[in-house]
C-alpha cells in the first residue's frame, strides 16, 4: 500500500536545519552490512518491491532499483552525511525525494558513532520529536541536499542511479560499500513451534533452524543416511501447532506436519544432504 497522504509524517516536527559541506570523497566498510527485516507494509508513493533471482529489492515507479547511500560510511569525512550528495555525486545519483511539504523526522545527531555511546542508547543532541537511526522505523524523512528525502532503516538515504537500466543491480556495494541496493527482507514470521526452533532468512526465503542456526529438514535418505541426524526433543515434550513428538525411537524425535525432522550437520549449516528438503515456516 503506497503512502499517498500527509498523515505518514503527520507526527514529525518541523525540520531542523543541518549544516556541513559535502565534497570530500568517501571510504567505507568493505562489505554490505545486512539490512534488518521489514516491519511495515506501507511504502512511499511509487515505491514497490521488484522480484529478482538473487534477492528482491525496492524499486521506483519506473522499475529502477533503489540504492541506499549508507550514511555510516561518510561520518569521518562529513559532519552531516545528509548533505553529502552534491555536485559530482548529484550528477550521478537522483534522490528519492519526499513531498516538498514533508517534515523531516530523523537526523544524525552529534556524537553518533562514538565508542563511548552504549549500544541501543540514543546519541546526545537529538531534538525532541526526531527518532535516532538506531530506533528508526522502515521509512523516515531527512533534510537532504535537495530537500526532504526518504531514508530506509535509519541509515540509508535513498537514490536511483541516473542512466541505469530497469532491474539493474550492478552498483551494489559500489565505492567500498557506500552504495547498496535496498534489499527487501520480509518480516520475520511468527512461529508456533518448539522453543528451540527459529526462522533464518537465507537464499531469499525463511528456513526453520535449531537454536544454533542449523537448518531443519525432512525427506528420504539413501541407504547410508550420512548426515541425517534426528532433531530430538525431551521426553516431556508436547505437540505444538504442526509439531508432534515421536517417542518410539531411542531419542524422542520431532515430526513436522507428519514428517520426521532432521538437523543439518554440514559445514554450511544452511545446506542439507541429497534427498533432504529444507523446512519452511
Amino acid at each position: 500500500m503506497a503512502v499517498t497522504r500527509s498523515q505518514f509524517w503527520l507526527m514529525a516536527v518541523p525540520a531542523l536545519s543541518l549544516i556541513g559541506s559535502a565534497m570530500t570523497p568517501a571510504t567505507a566498510q568493505p562489505a554490505d552490512l545486512p539490512i534488518p527485516p521489514a516491519t511495515a507494509s506501507e511504502y512511499p508513493q511509487g515505491v514497490k518491491i521488484a522480484k529478482s533471482s538473487a534477492y528482491n529489492v525496492y524499486a521506483n515507479k519506473r522499475g529502477l532499483t533503489l540504492y541506499g547511500m549508507d550514511m555510516r560510511t561518510l561520518l569521518r569525512w562529513n559532519p552531516d552525511p545528509a548533505k553529502y550528495c552534491q555536485a559530482e555525486c548529484a550528477a550521478k545519483w537522483e534522490p528519492l525525494l519526499a513531498p516538498k511539504d514533508a517534515k523531516p523526522n530523523i537526523m544524525f545527531p552529534r556524537g553518533f558513532g562514538e565508542r563511548r555511546v552504549a549500544p541501543g542508547t540514543p546519541p546526545p543532541g537529538l531534538p525532541a520529536g526526531f527518532v535516532s537511526p538506531q530506533a528508526a522505523p522502515d521509512w523516515t524523512i531527512i533534510d537532504g541536499a535537495a530537500g526532504p528525502q526518504w531514508v530506509y532503516k535509519g541509515w540509508h538515504m535513498v537514490f536511483v542511479r541516473k542512466g541505469s537500466k530497469r532491474g539493474s543491480n550492478d552498483l551494489d556495494g559500489a565505492e567500498g560499500g557506500t552504495w547498496n541496493t535496498l534489499k527487501f527482507v520480509p518480516p520475520v514470521p511468527v512461529l508456533t513451534a518448539p522453543s528451540n526452533v527459529a526462522a533464518l532468512f537465507t537464499s531469499g526465503a525463511y528456513a526453520l533452524t535449531d537454536k544454533d542456526g542449523r537448518v531443519l529438514f525432512t525427506g528420504q535418505c539413501d541407504a547410508i543416511c550420512d548426515g541425517w541426524v534426528p532433531f530430538t526433543g525431551g521426553m516431556a515434550s508436547r505437540a505444538i501447532g504442526d509439531w508432534q513428538i515421536n517417542t518410539a525411537p531411542d531419542a524422542p524425535q520431532w515430526h513436522y506436519r507428519g514428517k520426521a525432522v532432521f538437523v543439518s550437520q554440514r559445514d554450511d549449516p544452511t545446506s542439507v544432504p541429497a534427498g533432504g528438503t529444507v523446512l519452511r515456516p
